[in-house]
């Protein structure tokens, strides 16, 4: 009796005929026990922004609250409930340069790499930090806010130079031994910083092609940056995320890494030529990320090499637990931890689109899109409205490796999957080759019944094949088992 073959995770560049490869998938995130559809976006009730998003946040205050914010070219809003709310403290220069944000103590901070350092004390509108440097980065860490890729009245623009605000005060920006403020600049590798990330009580810095441990160590030295790795570095800050004691990110080598403080180790071989086939040269440092910490998921979205515009369309998913990886694909100009806000009887209507019970969002009536201050992985679409993960899933796929063999026909008369929840429909496709990989023997598609009983009924003969197959609605599949007979052979 034929075995169920468990799906191991998206893998295009394994050997083709490896059991439980995934050689390509749409819309399939991985679990601990298999691959599960991703859920689709749904508008969060909010009006669209009036122009391009290029960054937003959600920040904790000391008291456990939590503020929403959403940067623009010209200007920063807050988002509560229904409301996006001007919070700007003046008309921004950054353009389409991406706003980033930390949060400081009760202080909000934000940067866009063209006007000074931002800041909005547990609410209000946001003003300028008198004496603050111009930065792309900000990262805050033991007791201290740093800049990355600054520009200030004395040195000018160092792509590689960096400033630390004085200990505890995100408000003191004049170098001095007494308050600890301090700036520098790093020569050792060549190019400027991309990225920055806390890593416990110390900082990573990041360029292109090197990586750096920021290492506190009091006056009059202040910081020291000492090198980790003189080829391995990152195009942006967003593909950095931070795990606990770990960092994860994309390398400008195409190759996915884990750093825990001593080398940073690849755990991408399986999708390295396919992201060096995929991820755009030209637009690479156009990318966002969101943590599902509860889901022990990480996305990347990143332009693809089709991309004419810069945003990104792509998005590639880790799980770290299982180290298995998906995809998840959106055009998004931002992505972030959103809060959903109440929604009552009262405002049902109030949603977009929603005029009868028949146009409410097809959402499971336990999403957390209904509850109160629900946090919520959110992107924000082309059109410019932020909209939640947490729609039913409207279409999927999932592409398995080629069994078989390279002597023996055999007859495949069906193709059971096996889930842990099933989908609303299931379909799919086979294609067929003679001779594995062979322009002799170009492959053949067989398209398949729709899923019945349990099983995909099939009626070929063949040497090698591969599944194609295809779901609509919410489902976790765990692998599929082909029902096969020998055929004869040469």
């Amino acid at each position: 009796m034929s075995a169920t073959i468990p799906f191991l995770g998206f893998s295009p560049n394994v050997d083709p005929t490896t059991p439980g490869a995934v050689l390509d998938c749409k819309n399939m995130i991985p679990t601990l026990r298999g691959m599960r559809s991703a859920p689709s976006p749904v508008p969060f009730g909010n009006p669209a922004f009036p122009s391009r998003v290029t960054g937003g946040a959600s920040c904790e205050l000391l008291s456990g609250a939590y503020r929403t914010i959403v940067g623009t070219g010209p200007k920063l809003y807050e988002v509560v409930g229904s409301a996006n709310n001007d919070v700007s403290g003046m008309a921004y220069t950054g353009g389409v340069n991406k706003w980033r944000f930390a949060q400081f103590g009760n202080a909000t901070l934000g940067v866009n790499a063209s006007d000074p350092l931002q800041q909005s004390i547990s609410a209000g509108n946001f003003s300028s930090v008198a004496g603050s440097p111009v930065a792309s980065i900000i990262e805050v860490v033991q007791g201290f806010v740093f800049l990355f890729d600054t520009t200030d009245a004395t040195n000018g623009h160092r792509t590689n130079g960096w400033w630390c605000s004085g200990l505890y005060d995100q408000t003191q920006w004049t170098p001095s031994q007494a308050t600890q403020c301090a700036n520098g600049i790093n020569v050792d590798q060549p190019g400027g910083f991309t990225a920055a990330k806390a890593l416990g009580t110390n900082i990573i810095a990041y360029k292109a092609q090197s990586m750096f441990y920021g290492v506190y160590q009091g006056p009059p030295t202040i910081w020291a940056f000492n090198q980790i790795s003189p080829q391995i570095g990152t195009p942006s800050q967003e593909c950095v995320v931070s795990v606990g004691s770990r960092q994860y990110f994309l390398g400008t080598d195409y190759q996915v890494y884990a750093f825990d403080g001593t080398i940073p180790t690849p755990i991408g071989d399986e999708v390295r030529e396919w992201l060096n086939q995929n991820w755009s040269s030209t637009y690479q440092v156009n990318v966002w990320n969101y943590h599902d910490q509860p889901n022990n998921l990480i996305y990347w979205y990143f332009c693809s090499k089709t991309s004419t515009d810069g945003i990104p369309d792509r998005c590639l998913v880790y799980n770290y637990k299982v180290g298995k990886f998906g995809r998840a694909d959106n055009k998004v100009q931002a992505a972030l931890q959103a809060i959903s806000g109440v929604i009552t009887w009262d405002g049902l209507g109030a949603l977009p689109g929603v005029t009868t019970w028949d146009t409410l969002p097809q959402i499971p009536y336990n999403s957390p899109y209904w509850s109160a201050a629900s946090f919520l992985p959110a992107i924000v679409d082309t059109s410019n409205v932020l909209q939640s993960l947490s729609g039913v899933s409207a279409s999927s796929s999932i592409t398995s490796s080629w069994f078989g063999d390279d002597l023996l026909y055999q007859y495949v008369q069906g193709i059971l999957p096996r889930f842990k929840k099933q989908p609303a429909s299931c379909s799919g496709q086979a294609k067929t080759q003679s001779v594995l990989n062979s322009d002799i023997a170009p492959d053949q598609s067989i398209n398949l019944p729709e899923w019945y009983d349990g099983e995909i009924a099939c009626d070929f003969s063949t040497r090698w094949t591969q599944l194609i197959l295809n779901f609509t609605g919410d489902h976790e599949i765990l692998g599929a088992m082909p029902r096969t007979i020998p055929a004869g052979s040469l």
